[in-house]
Formats: C-alpha cells, structure tokens, sequence
C-alpha cells in the first residue's frame, strides 16, 4: 500500500537537483496534502495557485471538498472563492521558516484569508489571524535541515524495513535510456 509521505518523498527525490528549487515540489506537496486532506472528517482538498481574491496570488489554497463540490468545476463562481482553510506558502527546502513568519507577504495572506500553511517543503508551520494578531499552531517537520532531508529520503528509498518505505520499480533519475 502507497505511503503518502513515502511517495512525497520520492517525488522530491525525483526532481531534486534538476528543478526550481521552491516550485518544482508542488505537485509532490499537492498529493501529499490532498493524501492528508482526504483522510480527515472533513475533507480539504490543496489547489496550486488558486484565484487573485485582493491579497495575491498564494502558492495555494486549502478548501473544503464540499465548498468545491457545490460550485462544480464549470461554475465561474469557483474562480472567486476564497479558500476557506486558508492559504499555502512555499519556500525552498533548505529556508528558515522562522524568517519568512513574519514577512509582509505572510502578514497580508493572514489577515486576508485567516489561515496560511507555511512550509519549506521539510517543514510545516500553520499560522491563524485572531483579534488583529498573527497566532502559531501546529508545526511539523520531516527533518531539521535540508541535508538531513535528503539523508532520510536516501533511507526511506533504500530501507525495506522503514515503516515509510514502498517497493517501487521506478528508475534511478539518471539511468534513463535516450532513442534516438
């Protein structure tokens, strides 16, 4: 069975020293989060760069599956709604978080959606916007450096008995062969 944090991984594994280092990871992230959105009661689901809604365009918005479901996707009415669970804000792998956690661009997101999912791709941190301030929550991360990102990525690829492994029959990024 996929492990969603397995694949997560994978995927960044992927595209690791070939791609734009804050960008190239969304649709990794965007599984993941969807993956995590699904499981709960209520189900939220991750949209990369959804709608200008007056504060920016973020590198996402959570919504709720039921919000979505009730406008339909021909609906011109999804293009204006607000991700109800807030926003998502993506900095490169090896960032600091704590830097960027009271920028401007994380301040303005605040108070104009309520929510934002900051994360450096190996680090989550969820801010709310509560009587005028910025509140933390919950944070996670997978590792505490970008080094040891990878180094757990290498283990998890490589170590049958990691409870986050998966047995994959994928090619190693650099041994694909090229016809001509």
């Amino acid at each position: 069975m996929p492990h969603p944090v397995a694949d997560y991984l994978h995927e960044l594994y992927l595209i690791s020293g070939v791609s734009v280092p804050e960008t190239s990871g969304y649709p990794a992230l965007s599984k993941l989060l969807n993956a995590v959105g699904d499981s709960l009661k209520l189900k939220i689901t991750a949209v990369i760069h959804p709608s200008n809604n007056g504060a920016g365009i973020p590198d996402g918005g959570l919504f709720s599956a039921k919000e979505l479901k009730k406008h339909g996707a021909d609906s011109p009415a999804l293009f204006q709604l607000k991700p109800e669970r807030g926003v998502i804000e993506v900095k490169a792998l090896d960032a600091d978080l704590s830097s960027f956690e009271s920028s401007p661009q994380v301040r303005n997101y605040l108070e104009h959606y309520g929510q934002i999912l900051l994360t450096s791709y190996r680090s989550f941190a969820l801010w709310s916007w509560r009587g005028g301030k910025a509140v933390p929550g919950e944070r996670y991360s997978i590792a505490p450096s970008a080094k040891e990102f990878w180094d757990k990525t290498h283990t998890v690829r490589n170590d049958a008995k990691h409870p986050e492994h998966e047995q994959r029959d994928v090619e190693s990024p650099n041994s694909h062969d090229c016809e001509t």
